[in-house]
C-alpha cells in the first residue's frame, strides 16, 4: 500500500470531487485509528476541527474549495523539547490519517497555507491562544476517472538475491 501511496495526487490542485459528502463519523472512525502515533508520555496534544457539508464557507478565500476540511491543531507546550515532540507526533498522526483515508477512497490533500500562522484567522476557527495549526486537510471523494490501459508500458523487473 505504501508503494501505491507514493504515486498519489501530490501537487494536484484542480480536482473534481464527487457529490458524495464526507461524514464526520467516517472521519472520526479514521482518526480513532490514526491517533496511534508515537508521543512520549502519551500526551496526545492534538485537537481536530472538522468542517463538513454546510460549514465549509468559513474556508472560502483561505483554502481551495473542498467538500470537507480537517484542521489539525497542536497544543504549544512551554517546554521546547515537548513542543517539538508534540509537533512530530501530530505529523505522524496526519500521515496515518492520510494512509487510512486512501484505503477508504477518501482523497486528502495536506496544506500549510500562510494564513495558518495568522492568529486572527486561526482564532476564527476556534484555535486557542496556547495552540497552533499544524495543517489543514482538504477532503473529498474524487470523481472516478477512466484511464486507458497502455499495453507494454510496464518494464519487466527482475530481482536477484545475493
Amino acid at each position: 500500500m505504501l508503494n501505491h501511496a507514493k504515486t498519489g495526487s501530490c501537487g494536484v490542485h484542480s480536482l473534481k470531487y464527487s457529490d458524495k459528502s464526507v461524514s464526520e463519523n467516517h472521519v472520526l472512525d479514521l482518526l480513532n485509528v490514526a491517533v496511534w502515533a508515537p508521543n512520549d508520555g502519551l500526551r496526545e496534544p492534538w485537537r481536530f476541527i472538522f468542517m463538513g457539508p454546510g460549514s465549509t464557507d468559513i474556508m472560502r478565500g483561505l483554502q481551495e474549495q473542498a467538500p470537507a476540511y480537517l484542521v489539525l491543531v497542536v497544543k504549544e507546550e512551554h517546554d521546547l523539547h515537548k513542543r517539538e515532540e508534540d509537533f512530530a507526533a501530530t505529523c505522524c498522526l496526519m500521515q496515518n490519517f492520510r494512509l487510512l483515508a486512501r484505503e477508504n477512497n477518501l482523497h486528502v490533500r495536506m496544506t500549510m497555507n500562510d494564513w495558518i500562522y495568522d492568529r486572527t484567522c486561526a482564532g476564527r476557527l476556534g484555535v486557542q491562544k496556547d495552540e497552533r495549526i499544524v495543517a489543514v486537510l482538504e477532503m473529498g471523494y474524487l470523481e472516478p476517472t477512466v484511464e486507458p490501459a497502455a499495453a507494454g508500458n510496464m518494464p519487466d523487473l527482475t530481482f536477484e538475491l545475493l
